[in-house]
């Protein structure tokens, strides 16, 4: 009897242990790690930025002209194309704000740019046929254009891939004329333009937080302000005219940097 009660109290003793074992390394137990925190792209942002604007074809297309120039344009004297290609630098600031939702990011955002957006081109023709030789020049010029455009966007923590569209505006300068060479006397057709003109711009780019309020992004925007109409003609010859249209179009990329204002990021548990 005295063997059974020993043999009782030990096991007991033991299974006592085991359970406080078991207890103490449930409770003791480190808690999970917190989750990494997740950038968070909501908020106001003002920012500044650069780059390079540029297109494949040149504008200026003859849309009208008055017969009397017609021998002149057959021979070539006067071309049907003039060839302005618009290449050139810009640079400016830009404001904006995000909303985030998710992973997903919808922005409104404004930007103005200073340019030198334009290349003169000028052609000569040797004349021949009753045709004088004749210096040709054309150039289509913008000196500064922003946009306003929406942003959409998705967000992979602090990258963010987004599209962009909206309206575009800017300062326009065109400019034609055909000048009969040295050393023969003859005509000075000339013709020029100067506004302000309103259209679309779209694109793409990607943005990336590099500290906790500040972010970079390269972007790609192609901007259209329109068309317009010069008419080059020369004051010694009343009603002799020629018409051009030019397309106040490029393609551009840049490169920004913004300072984002409130609390970056969101903790995830």
């Amino acid at each position: 009897m005295k063997k059974i009660a020993m043999t009782f109290l030990a096991t007991t003793a033991m299974v006592s242990a085991a359970s406080a074992a078991d207890l103490a390394a449930r409770y003791n137990k480190a808690p999970p790690p917190l989750a990494a925190a997740a950038y968070n792209w909501t908020g106001l942002y003002i920012g500044v930025n650069g780059g390079w604007a540029f297109n494949s074809s040149g504008t200026g297309d003859l849309v009208a002209s008055d017969p009397l120039l017609a021998p002149a344009i057959a021979a070539g004297g006067v071309p049907t194309n003039r060839d302005a290609k618009h290449q050139g630098g810009f640079g400016g600031g830009q404001i904006g704000y995000n909303w985030q939702m998710n992973q997903f990011v919808f922005g409104l955002e404004a930007d103005i740019q200073g340019a030198d957006i334009g290349r003169t081109n000028a052609t000569f023709f040797p004349g021949g046929g009753g045709i004088v030789p004749i210096n040709n020049t054309a150039r289509d010029h913008i000196d500064w254009f922003g946009t306003a455009r929406a942003r959409l966007g998705f967000a992979a923590n602090t990258a963010l891939f987004y599209v962009t569209g909206g309206a575009a505006f800017g300062g326009v300068q065109s400019s034609v004329s055909s000048i009969s060479a040295p050393p023969f006397p003859g005509s000075t057709f000339s013709g020029s333009s100067s506004d302000t003109r309103f259209g679309w711009s779209a694109g793409a780019g990607v943005e990336w937080a590099f500290a906790p309020n500040w972010t970079v992004r390269g972007e790609y925007l192609h901007v259209d302000l329109g068309r317009n109409d010069v008419a080059m003609s020369d004051p010694a010859a009343p009603g002799v005219t020629a018409t051009y249209r030019f397309h106040h179009e490029f393609d551009a990329v840049r490169v920004g940097v913004n300072y984002k204002f409130g609390g970056p990021v969101v903790a995830k548990f």
